[in-house]
């Protein structure tokens, strides 16, 4: 692969909202392990505009099985059919591949099955982009060349278009009908319901770091929340509406908070660890949540804007914003890591017991997918911890670059 291959940006857009970027190696795996929909849109730098993923990425339909064994001449036994074989790209037809619909498969004796399974997958395949899975990948591969060129932001001059129907005249996935126009409601309520939200973010570390950081912003998104509760809208459809705004200001910054100092850096890992222990001991399922869904998770959702039992997701979500105003202020550029870096990691990782089997796993979203949610869990508490047990400052800071794009991005 060239240099210029493995600096591609790719981007996903699925049922309206936008993943990205992936590099070309992450991009490629996860096409590989078979989570790209048909529907999904595909976007990188040099495209005029989304396309429909099977014009990107056309894959070749498995090859019908014959119904009895094909005669020979040899007298040798015919070979069975070893899976999907690409058609001949001698013709025209030959390379109009179509894509399988629900590609993804959970292995017999799973206690996962059909839309669950899917699901579970997909939330792993999140996990591994969310860990630099895809760096991680590719030097398990030998590919230890591109670990450096995960790259955050679009080629310059170039913006990631609005998710919209392609340009090719193929037509996207129908969007769903706007809900009906919510009733008015009166300005002075929304804005005494902002004021009491204020008073209660007040005491959040959090949304203290983001009203310092970005009032207008801040100022918008309580009366917006108001206006919802004012519209008699449940809770938890509130909580949602914050934690989305939230986890978009964050997506939207990811460069400043990859600009911040090493210390910046390894309090948004330690903080992250931190929660994930918090949350292991209230349930092993609001840990898997919280990897597979983030801020979105049910669990999280729940106690995000509590600020006795969210204290360690406000801390993580606070870790991340001082970064982000850290890098804005003063940024700092950082290494890239490379496969020296990341043979003390395994040094590390052995130190907690890891071998060879647990590397392949962490590393295959496949296999990965087919681990109990406790053991997911632990491993990814493993991987941060073993980041921030590495000595030498120089090998930890390029490996918490590498691990935390996802993080403050995904």
């Amino acid at each position: 692969m060239t240099g210029q291959q493995a600096d591609i940006q790719w981007y996903i857009a699925r049922e309206g909202k936008q993943h990205g970027p992936l590099s070309d190696v992450e991009m490629r795996t996860f096409v590989a392990q078979g989570h790209l929909k048909p529907t999904d849109l595909i976007w990188r730098p040099g495209f005029a505009d989304w396309r429909p993923a099977p014009a990107v990425f056309p894959f070749p339909q498995p090859e019908p099985a014959p119904a009895t064994p094909r005669p020979t001449t040899q007298g040798r036994r015919p070979e069975p059919a070893r899976g999907p074989v690409p058609p001949p790209a001698t013709t025209a037809a030959a390379s109009e591949h179509t894509f399988e619909p629900n590609r993804i498969r959970v292995a017999q004796g799973s206690d996962d099955s059909g839309k669950s399974g899917a699901r579970r997958a997909l939330g792993i395949v999140a996990l591994l982009v969310l860990l630099g899975g895809g760096g991680w990948y590719a030097w398990q591969s030998g590919a230890a060349g591109m670990l450096g060129d995960r790259i955050s932001s679009t080629q310059e001059g170039e913006q990631v278009p609005t998710v919209a129907a392609p340009a090719d005249g193929t037509t996207a996935a129908p969007a769903a009908e706007a809900p009906a126009a919510a009733p008015p409601v009166d300005k002075a309520q929304v804005e005494a319901g902002a004021q009491a939200l204020d008073s209660k973010f007040e005491k959040m570390a959090a949304w203290s770091v983001v009203k310092r950081e970005f009032p207008d912003w801040y100022g918008d998104q309580l009366r917006q929340a108001a206006q919802l509760s004012a519209q008699n809208q449940p809770e938890h459809e509130v909580n949602k509406h914050l934690a989305e705004a939230l986890v978009a200001l964050r997506r939207q910054h990811a460069n400043d908070a990859l600009s911040a100092s090493t210390e910046r850096l390894k309090l948004v890992a330690s903080s992250f660890l931190d929660n994930l222990k918090s949350l292991s001991s209230q349930s092993v399922g609001a840990c898997y949540g919280f990897i597979s869904q983030g801020e979105n998770s049910p669990a999280v959702l729940e106690v995000l804007q509590s600020p006795e039992q969210g204290a360690t997701v406000q801390a993580q979500i606070a870790a991340i914003f001082e970064a982000i105003a850290d890098g804005r202020k003063s940024p700092a550029t950082h290494d890239k890591a490379a496969k020296a870096d990341y043979d003390v990691l395994v040094q590390e990782l052995t130190k907690l017991g890891w071998k060879e089997n647990d590397l392949q796993v962490f590393s295959n979203p496949t296999l990965l997918s087919k681990e109990p949610p406790a053991r997911v869990c632990q491993m990814v508490q493993d991987w941060f911890f073993a980041h921030l047990s590495v000595a030498d400052p120089g090998t930890q800071e390029r490996l918490l670059v590498e691990t935390l794009k996802p993080v403050v991005s995904g």
